[in-house]
C-alpha cells in the first residue's frame, strides 16, 4: 500500500508563480520580505517549539515536519518524509525520510531524531503539542536511519494530518535539556529548516532570519532555496500601528484587518497592494439540539430560511466570507452533491420560514412574536465580550430573526468564561460560536457533530462547539471515513455524502460565514503570491503552510 507523492505544489523543485512553471532561466535570487504576522506589542525572543508562547516563525523556519498539512487544498504532502504506507490493517504508518537533509550546524538528519522528538511526548504529556499520544499512538520505531513505523491502537487514516503538526528538533542538541518547556537557552536555534536566525538583529519591534545556504531542498536552478535572501519580521504596537505600516509599503506582507482596504490599502498603490481573504474556520448560530424548541429539525430550518449571510458580512464589514448551508467552505462544494441538497437548500426566505413555524404550532402575538402554549420564542443570543465583529454580526442575526417573529436578545459573555462555559454545559439556546474547519469537511463534521461530543445539558460536554446533537448515521460514516484509505477517493466521497445529507436534512447548526484569513501582500519587490487566481495555500503565519510561501516567493527583476 505505498503512497509516493509526486505533488507539483510540494515538490518545490518546480514551483508555481503566477500559474506558470518556474524554469532554470527564469530563476531571481535575493531581497529581504519584510512581514508583520499580527503579533502587537514588544517582542519576546522565544523560538522553544515546546513552550507555551513561542514566535510563529519557529515552526518552518528552523523546525520542520515530516509531512505538510495544506488546509486550504485538502491535501497532504511530503516534506521530511518523501513518501509513506500504511499497513493492510491501517495501524500502521511507515515513513521514509529524505536522506540528504542536515541540520544547520553540519550533523546529519535521522529516524533517531524523529524517535527522540516522539518520546519527549511520550514520557511528557506537556512536550506532546500536537496531541498525538492522546489520539492513539502505541509505538514509534527507527526500522533504519531513514525509515520510521508509527503503530497505532486502531485504524485512524486523517491521523497524518497531526503527524504534520510534530516539528523534529535534534537530539544531539536537546538530549542534554534538563526541562524543554522551560529552556530560554535556545537562542539560536539548530533546525533543518531554510533560515537561520540573523545574530543581533532582534530589537523590540523586528528580529531577522538569513537564509540557510545549505538547506536541503532545491530550486528550479539547482541551487537551494529559498530564492530570498531573509526574512524581516516586523512587529507594532496596535493594529492601527500596523494597518499604517502596510498601507504606507513599509512591509510586503501584512495579515491584519484593515478598514475599507480597498479605499485605503489598494488605492494606496493600486499596481502593487492587493489582497486576498481566504476562508478560515466556520462561525455558526449555534441552536441547542437539546432543548426547546430547537430540538425540531423545523424549526431550525425556520431559522436559518430567516437568515442572509451576505447581508450580515456586508454590516460586518470583516472580510468574512458567507458560509454556504452546508457549511462546506468554498473548495469542497463539490462534496455536496445534488440529492443532499435536495434534502434542505432553500435559501433566504422569510415568509417560507414563517409558515414552516406556523405549521410546528407557532402564531404571532399582538407584537408579531411567534408564540406556543402561552411561550414566546424569546431566547438570549450569546457572542463574547468585546469581540466587535461578532456582536455586529449578532445584532443582525436578531434583526433578522425578529422579522419571523423570533426575539434573540444580544447577550455578550465573557470569553473564554462563562462564555465557552454556557456552551460546554448546554446553559443556551442559541450562540454564536465556531470550530476549526481544519483541510476538509470531514474535520469539520467530525469536530461538531460526532456523538462522542454529546453530553446531556448540564454536564460538560468535551468541546465548546458542541450543539449536542447525535446521528448514528453521520457517527458512521464519520468512523468509515476513519478507516479508509486517501486514495480510496470515491469511498471516502461516498461517506461524507451521507454526512452532507444527513446534515442537511438536520441542521443541527445554522452556517453563517467563515472567518476570514487576513492577508495583504504587495508585489513591488517580490513575486509568487497565494491568490485568488492561484491559491496553493492559505496565508496562514502559524504552521507550515506559510513555508510554501517563503520558498515560492523571487525578487522582481
Amino acid at each position: 500500500m505505498r503512497k509516493t507523492l509526486i505533488w507539483g505544489l510540494f515538490l518545490i523543485l518546480i514551483l508555481t508563480v503566477s500559474g506558470s512553471l518556474v524554469l532554470a532561466e527564469d530563476v531571481e535570487r535575493g531581497g529581504i520580505v519584510r512581514v508583520t504576522e499580527g503579533r502587537q506589542g514588544v517582542l519576546i525572543k522565544n523560538f522553544n517549539p515546546f513552550s507555551p508562547n513561542p514566535l510563529q516563525t519557529t515552526f518552518g523556519f528552523f523546525y520542520e515536519t515530516l509531512v505538510l498539512d495544506n488546509t486550504h487544498t485538502g491535501e497532504v504532502g511530503p516534506w521530511l518524509a518523501k513518501d509513506w504506507e500504511w499497513s493492510d490493517d491501517l495501524r500502521s504508518l511507515t515513513f521514509h525520510l529524505e536522506e540528504n537533509v542536515y541540520w544547520n550546524d553540519g550533523e546529519k538528519f535521522t529516524a533517531e531524531d524523529v524517535i527522540f522528538t516522539l518520546d519527549l511526548g511520550r514520557e511528557d504529556p506537556a512536550l506532546d503539542r500536537s496531541g498525538i499520544w492522546e489520539q492513539g499512538l502505541e509505538t514509534v520505531e527507527a526500522l533504519d536511519d531513514y525509515k520510521v513505523r508509527f503503530t497505532f491502537d486502531e485504524a485512524n487514516t486523517p491521523i497524518i494530518t497531526v503527524i504534520a503538526n510534530i516539528y523534529i528538533v535534534p537530539q544531539h542538541i536537546w538530549k542534554d535539556v534538563e526541562d524543554p518547556s522551560e529552556w530560554t537557552d535556545n537562542v539560536d536555534p539548530v533546525g533543518t529548516g531554510p533560515f537561520i536566525f540573523e545574530e543581533g538583529s532582534f530589537r523590540e519591534f523586528s528580529y531577522r532570519f538569513e537564509r540557510n545556504p545549505n538547506y536541503w531542498q532545491m530550486g528550479a536552478d539547482g541551487k537551494p532555496l529559498p530564492y530570498i535572501d531573509g526574512v524581516e519580521q516586523i512587529g507594532a504596537t496596535s493594529n492601527d500601528h500596523a494597518a499604517m505600516k502596510i498601507i504606507n509599503g513599509e512591509v510586503d506582507w501584512g495579515g491584519y484587518f484593515i478598514p475599507n482596504i480597498d479605499e485605503t490599502f489598494v488605492a494606496a498603490n493600486p499596481d502593487h497592494h492587493h489582497y486576498w481573504l481566504p476562508e478560515g474556520n466556520i462561525v455558526y448560530l449555534a441552536a441547542n439540539n437539546a432543548r426547546e424548541p430547537f430540538d425540531n429539525p423545523n424549526v431550525r430550518k425556520a431559522v436559518a430560511m430567516a437568515l442572509d449571510p451576505e447581508e450580515i458580512v456586508t454590516i460586518m464589514a470583516s472580510g468574512a466570507i458567507p458560509a454556504d448551508i452546508s457549511s462546506v467552505k468554498t473548495a469542497f462544494l463539490d462534496w455536496v452533491t445534488d440529492e443532499a441538497r435536495a434534502q434542505y437548500d432553500p435559501g433566504f426566505d422569510p415568509q417560507a420560514a414563517r409558515d414552516l413555524l406556523q405549521e410546528e404550532g407557532f402564531s404571532p402575538n399582538d407584537d408579531g412574536i411567534m408564540t406556543r402554549d402561552g411561550e414566546e420564542m424569546a431566547f438570549d443570543l450569546y457572542v463574547p465580550t468585546g469581540w466587535t465583529d461578532w456582536i455586529t454580526g449578532a445584532e443582525v442575526v436578531s434583526e433578522q430573526l425578529r422579522e419571523i417573529g423570533i426575539r434573540a436578545r444580544v447577550t455578550q459573555r465573557a470569553w473564554p468564561s462563562p462564555f465557552m462555559d454556557n456552551l460546554r454545559t448546554g446553559e443556551y439556546d442559541i450562540s454564536i460560536s465556531y470550530a476549526t474547519s481544519g483541510s476538509s469537511p470531514f474535520f469539520q463534521f467530525d469536530n461538531i457533530l460526532h456523538s462522542r461530543h454529546y453530553a446531556p445539558l448540564g454536564e460538560a460536554a468535551p468541546t465548546h462547539s458542541q450543539v449536542r446533537y447525535s446521528n448514528e448515521v453521520v457517527d458512521q460514516a464519520l468512523d468509515s471515513y476513519r478507516t479508509t484509505p486517501d486514495y480510496e477517493e470515491e469511498e471516502r466521497l461516498a461517506l461524507m455524502e451521507q454526512v452532507t445529507t444527513e446534515f442537511l436534512r438536520d441542521l443541527p447548526y445554522i452556517p453563517l460565514f467563515f472567518n476570514p484569513v487576513w492577508f495583504q501582500y504587495n508585489t513591488t519587490n517580490f513575486t509568487g503570491w497565494p491568490n485568488e487566481d492561484d491559491p496553493y495555500v492559505a496565508p496562514h503565519f502559524a504552521g507550515m503552510g506559510k513555508m510554501l510561501i517563503y520558498l515560492n516567493l523571487q525578487p522582481v527583476n
